[in-house]
């Protein structure tokens, strides 16, 4: 039995690889290199009326990504990061290309910084397992 449903149907409008391109760029551009968004808007309308996509939204959702990257880089919050990336979505932003705008995920942290972060934070009278050597929160099942 087939399903017709408005959720199993591909909503996602379709533009050209050099379209994504550009948004990639402009996005670059913008969240990498501090540049003006203003200055970009002449050529954006112009390359949205070729692609035949609705200029006013595409610059209202460029416009909200951005304000989030900025927001993300002064509170490093992981759920603003999600939201960050769904915007990037409605950009016209695909995964491969979001990850290339190196806007580190604060939430995704290697071992090495949570080792020195452990390690600056430790106090002398701390009683934690982990200076003893043991397992860290063993005291909690009775491994110290």
């Amino acid at each position: 039995m087939q399903v017709e449903s408005d959720f199993t149907k591909d909503n996602t409008p379709q533009v050209s690889n050099d379209f994504r391109q550009y948004i990639f760029i402009l996005a670059q551009d913008i969240a990498l290199y501090s540049e003006s968004f203003e200055k970009k808007k002449k050529n954006l309308r112009v390359r949205c009326e070729r692609e035949m996509v609705e200029y006013n939204t595409l610059e209202y959702n460029l416009t909200l990504f951005f304000e989030l990257v900025e927001d993300y880089r002064k509170s490093n919050d992981q759920v603003l990061y999600r939201f960050l990336k769904l915007q990037a979505g409605f950009c016209y932003i695909d995964e491969p290309n979001f990850v290339k705008l190196q806007i580190p995920n604060a939430g995704k942290v290697n071992n090495e910084s949570i080792s020195s972060d452990v390690c600056r934070n430790r106090t002398s009278d701390s009683t934690s397992s982990d200076l003893q050597g043991g397992i860290v929160g063993g005291h909690l099942f009775g491994l110290d």
